[in-house]
């Protein structure tokens, strides 16, 4: 027994004599490295819509004119900006007015629409510079719109129709309560027909 305690006593303090396993801290990760893809900085000090041999118009290279006629649209009405949009021709310089007249948030779904597709008419005449341009700030903002307008009539439509089925659901129950109640009348009297006789 002696022998056993001794025996426990020096594994013990060997347990004590031998160091704990070096606790491993979590390194910390390198961050992602991303990417950025340089591209070359616009020079708007001769930025033109269009190369001069595709079309001449006023303001073809006056960035400052298209810039205020977008913000003065963004403060007129719908109203009054299609009756502004109807009274344009189709010309390059009216489709591209047509377009930055429908670019305010407030403008239908159907104008926005159709705003859309005189763009991609006119995309292919716009200068390099000017096209990337457009669509960093007009196209792909206004697709986004769309699609969010798109989802949001689908969601209505289905939100409806689902609000129709729990009406026609809820009516259908009414009509089988109802009925229920007429058999549970049927029966009652039934049973108390069947009372009166056994008397």
């Amino acid at each position: 027994m002696r022998i056993i305690g001794c025996i426990c006593v020096v594994l013990l303090a060997g347990c004590k004599l031998v160091p704990p396993p070096p606790v491993e801290t979590e390194q910390p990760l390198p961050p992602e490295v991303v990417e950025v893809k340089q591209t070359e900085p616009i020079d708007t000090s001769e930025l033109c819509l269009v190369e001069k041999e595709v079309a001449e118009f006023e303001h073809r290279c006056d960035l400052a004119y298209w810039t205020s006629l977008w913000i003065k649209a963004d403060e007129m009405s719908w109203p009054r900006r299609k009756d502004a949009i109807n009274a344009l021709g189709n010309s390059f310089e009216d489709k591209l007015t047509k377009i930055i007249f429908t670019l305010p948030i407030s403008t239908p779904y159907q104008d926005r629409l159709r705003a859309s597709h005189w763009l991609k008419e006119i995309q292919a005449r716009l200068s390099p510079d000017f096209a990337r341009l457009v669509k960093s700030i007009v196209q792909t903002p206004n697709e986004q719109i769309l699609e969010y307008e798109s989802a949001i009539t689908l969601l209505s439509r289905v939100n409806t129709q689902q609000s129709q089925s729990i009406e026609n659901l809820q009516k259908e129950l009414e009509a089988q309560r109802k009925k229920v109640e007429e058999l549970l009348q049927i029966e009652a009297s039934l049973m108390d027909k069947n009372r009166s006789s056994q008397q």
